[in-house]
């Protein structure tokens, strides 16, 4: 006799007759079986491109239905456009960002000074109270980031403009138009210094 041998029992068959009824999901369809397809709704499947010039001349065609009615920049017109502010990048557009454009041309920052700490940063090596010194504007940057983020944040919900971006992300793309002079900044400035807003 053995200790781990399962127990034998005879299973009765079932009879032929009867009929079970297949059990079905919540979903309808019954176990076994494959889940069905949605073939409803769709439309007519088009077949894999075969070679690699037939997928370029897909993806061509499918391009400028996307487009169509729009003129297609070349290069040099696109960064005129971007630099006039008749085409705006994904990152610029809306209103809010528009807001802090305006915020950030309109006001002298101490991010405006930014370039002129790399400079110092790296005479800081040889100069040891240079090195807090660039430390200490590079955290006074860090409270103006914060500062700059929660007062956009503030004025767009004031203006009733629809914003779901948080006050950190408003202040660091604030801080990285205000550090660049005012000639590379693109869309190029709307507004002078003193301006309202």
């Amino acid at each position: 006799m053995s200790l781990f041998r399962r127990k034998t029992t005879e299973i009765p068959e079932p009879a032929e007759d009867a009929v079970e009824p297949e059990p079905t999901q919540p979903g309808g369809a019954p176990k076994g079986r494959p889940t069905p397809k949605r073939r409803a709704g769709t439309g007519p499947v088009t077949p894999a491109p075969k070679t690699r010039k037939e997928a370029v001349a897909w993806q061509k065609k499918h391009a400028n239905a996307k487009v169509a009615g729009q003129k297609k920049l070349t290069p040099t017109e696109y960064r005129q456009a971007v630099r006039s502010g008749e085409v705006l990048p994904a990152r610029d557009q809306g209103p809010v960002r528009a807001l802090a454009r305006d915020y950030v041309d309109t006001r002298r920052m101490a991010s405006n000074y930014l370039l002129w700490l790399f400079p110092l940063l790296l005479v800081g090596y040889a100069v040891q109270y240079l090195q807090w010194l660039t430390l200490l504007l590079f955290f006074v940057v860090m409270l103006e980031w914060v500062r700059t983020g929660t007062r956009i944040k503030r004025l767009a919900t004031e203006r009733g403009y629809p914003n779901r971006e948080s006050a950190m992300s408003l202040g660091f793309y604030a801080v990285s138009r205000a550090y660049m002079k005012r000639s590379w900044r693109r869309p190029l400035p709307v507004k002078q210094i003193g301006d309202e807003i």
